[in-house]
């Protein structure tokens, strides 16, 4: 699939400096124990791409990085319709150079019937390189 042209820097945000806080801070903060429950907010866009670069675009761009970082096989993505999810896979497309199999049940329902059409999927899937 041909991926539109994305790329992180498309994506304006800012670091959210309360939620930062707010994962240093136990639950309640009378209580001192360190393996309390803590607070878990939403990550702010900036959190989004600080870690999809760090995983997914900088071991793929560079071997001393790839050497380095821990090794990554796959990345979920989940959030609410409309949030952005598919531009951020095109960008990650886009910044590696990687090739999009859209591989969604609508997509592939009934074009690779039984056992042995699932195996000539991936077959081809992991053909190409």
């Amino acid at each position: 699939m041909k991926c539109p042209k994305y790329h992180l820097s498309d994506y304006i945000g800012d670091f959210s400096y309360l939620a930062t806080t707010l994962r240093q801070m136990p639950a309640d903060p009378n209580n001192t124990d360190k393996n309390a429950e803590k607070i878990e907010p939403m990550p702010s866009l900036a959190d989004i791409k600080r870690v999809l670069t760090e995983h997914c675009i900088l071991p793929l761009g560079s071997q001393a990085a790839h050497e380095k970082a821990p090794h990554i096989k796959s990345v979920m993505i989940t959030g609410p319709r409309g949030t952005g999810k598919k531009s951020l896979v095109h960008a990650i497309c886009t910044e590696t150079g990687a090739n999009l199999f859209n591989l969604t049940p609508s997509n592939v329902a009934g074009k690779f019937p039984g056992k042995a059409g699932l195996n000539m999927l991936l077959h081809m899937v992991f053909k190409v390189r």
